[in-house]
């Protein structure tokens, strides 16, 4: 288990977990990956993703996380990543 990879890092693999067709889902995705990243860090994805959707600002809403589209998966984890990436410039 990779200690030292970021919830940014873990994100970014679930999102390539998910363009390659090999989970739908943000959650499963996430949750595969528990032999690279542990608990507490996956639960900081889980929350990073939460606070994307309801922040709903017309980009991607809650919906996303339920609904069993890909593209819609692909939103939320791109909208996740652009979030916590601009808050670190």
């Amino acid at each position: 288990m990779d200690t030292y990879m970021t919830v940014l890092a873990l994100l970014s693999k679930a999102r390539d977990l998910v363009d390659a067709g090999e989970h739908t889902g943000i959650i499963e995705a996430i949750s595969t990956l528990k032999h690279e990243a542990s608990g507490p860090k996956r639960d900081l994805a889980y929350y990073a993703i939460l606070e994307t959707a309801g922040a709903d600002k017309g980009e991607v809403g809650i919906s996303a996380l339920s609904m069993a589209s890909r593209d819609a998966a692909m939103a939320l984890l791109d909208a996740t990543i652009k979030r916590m990436r601009s808050k670190l410039h």
